[in-house]
């Protein structure tokens, strides 16, 4: 086990990615490198990619701030180098399968209709999305 350990160790020392509080890299930067290919995709060749927009819900794990930060450290030597990332955070909204009622959750630990305390259909909230990619034309 203690090898495995100094592997890990090495790839995030080789890759020089950000690090949490307990060594591992920050899972926004393989986010943030999958928003940046997505987005390169969709701008023409030759174009220059200007900026992409992203929608995050709360219960899609990513931390925005983290999310910006991992863009401008994966973003450097691409196609997005000096894109802007603007980030749109949608609250969870789900669907009671008891009462029909449709209700937006703060909290998501506790995922049951506020109306009714009967279970629920995750409707948004989840999500991690490339909504939109802006760019000039060659």
């Amino acid at each position: 086990m203690s090898g495995l350990g100094s592997q890990v160790s090495d790839l995030d020392t080789d890759y020089g990615l950000p690090t949490t509080d307990y060594g591992h890299p920050m899972h926004e930067v393989g986010i943030a490198r999958s928003v940046i290919d997505a987005a390169a995709a969709a701008v023409p060749e030759g174009g220059t990619m200007s900026g992409v927009t992203v929608t995050i819900g709360p219960m899609s794990g990513v931390v925005a701030d983290s999310l910006q930060f991992g863009f401008e450290v994966a973003s450097k030597g691409t196609p997005a180098d000096g894109a802007e990332l603007e980030i749109v955070e949608v609250p969870l909204v789900v669907h009671c399968d008891t009462c029909d009622a449709d209700s937006e959750i703060d909290d998501v630990s506790g995922l049951r209709c506020p109306e009714c305390a009967g279970t629920v259909t995750v409707v948004s909230g989840n999500e991690t999305l490339v909504t939109s990619v802006r760019y000039a034309e060659a």
